[in-house]
């Protein structure tokens, strides 16, 4: 029985890896070809030299693995002893326990986040990530264990906070995992859906913590940052320059040579 639960659980966190590994790598490559019309559109004009784009994208590899065993081991633990709330019925429950999910997990993230940029925690713990200034596509998971320890542990105990059916939780994991890849793209892809009052946040909104540092705590919406005060004060204009500029270079007709 134990040998049999042991590959269970190995089982479970090797298919969760390899989706999110899967998904890391298509949605990198798919903005990836998106920004290239956007070229003159940058929000920052330096670029991330080679070397740091590789050690990104190999400590995401690593950082993922850590990801998937906390959500494995979450859904696991809940698949195989019943462990966490039971799922909320029918589909008015499955958008609630949703959007349930997607408020609690962006709480989660906000408060963690300004932890580890204390001065108690943030060279042990955060100071890798923000190595890389000007984000790509490819430093979204470029983290250390102990970060994701503070900012992804929400996935392990996730099913004892929300009742949501194991379906909702990968949904919102694999929205957050592209949304994060598109959020370090350094391209405005936000949209009007994220112009003010909109509470989404925009590629803006993580540029410009990359780039200030202490402000723009949050990962899915902005209303933690507005309540606390921690939203860089030219968030909203630049959010909507950059989403304005973006607009006009996609309406730009094609170069022959595109």
């Amino acid at each position: 029985m134990i040998a049999e639960r042991a590959i269970s659980w190995v089982l479970t966190v090797a298919a969760v890896y390899a989706l999110l590994l899967g998904t890391y790598v298509v949605s990198c490559i798919a903005v990836s070809r998106l920004n290239r019309r956007l070229a003159p559109v940058k929000i920052q004009a330096r670029d991330t030299p080679p070397s740091q784009i590789s050690r990104d994208r190999k400590q995401s590899l690593v950082s993922l693995a850590a990801i998937a065993a906390m959500f494995g081991t979450g859904h696991w633990l809940y698949a195989e002893f019943g462990w966490g709330l039971a799922p909320a019925e029918g589909l008015a429950g499955t958008i609630l326990s949703l959007i349930a999910s997607l408020v609690l997990f962006d709480t989660w993230f906000y408060w963690f986040h300004r932890l580890v940029h204390t001065r108690r925690f943030y060279r042990l713990v955060h100071r890798w990530h923000h190595l890389t200034v000007t984000p790509v596509v490819w430093s979204n998971n470029s983290d250390r264990l102990l970060d994701n320890l503070f900012l992804q542990s929400y996935w392990l105990v996730a099913h004892f906070l929300v009742p949501a059916a194991p379906a909702v939780l990968l949904a919102h994991k694999l929205y957050d995992q592209i949304t994060g890849v598109v959020g370090h793209s350094g391209y405005e892809h936000g949209g009007v859906w994220c112009l003010p009052p909109s509470p989404l946040v925009g590629v803006t909104h993580h540029d410009q913590h990359h780039r200030f540092f202490r402000c723009n705590y949050a990962t899915h919406f902005t209303l933690w940052d507005r309540l606390m005060g921690t939203l860089h004060p030219e968030h909203d204009s630049e959010l909507k320059r950059n989403i304005a500029a973006t607009a006009a270079a996609k309406r730009a007709p094609r170069l022959p040579a595109e």
